[in-house]
């Protein structure tokens, strides 16, 4: 009796464990469905204007390490394991610079 109630029950989890994943799939396809849509309906920028208005952004940015690292990673494309040599500092570091700055970023751009 343990032995079908066990099995039955492992066989619903994965069925539930399918029916999340497939859910989560058609989240993802639909969202960026909306997402380009969106996209295609913004107006053109200007390159240039836009270009100084990041400037102006990570120049927002109250930490020295956090604005170096922004733009090592988003102005010069490097990668964050490059930023870390550069600034002598650990990859995961680099991680918590970017995260600490784009939220600061977030919290000002939203205010």
């Amino acid at each position: 009796m343990r032995e079908t109630i066990g099995y039955y029950r492992e066989e619903l989890q994965r069925t539930a464990w399918r029916a999340a994943y497939h859910q989560r799939k058609r989240l993802y396809r639909e969202r960026n469905a909306v997402e380009s849509e969106e996209w295609e309906r913004l107006p053109a920028h200007d390159p240039e204007e836009t270009e100084r208005s990041v400037y102006e952004w990570i120049d927002s940015i109250p930490f020295d390490k956090g604005r170096q690292v922004m733009e090592a990673l988003f102005l010069q494309g490097k990668t964050e394991a490059e930023t870390a040599d550069m600034m002598r500092i650990s990859q995961q570091g680099v991680n918590k610079w970017k995260h600490k700055s784009l939220e600061h970023l977030r919290r000002t751009l939203n205010s």
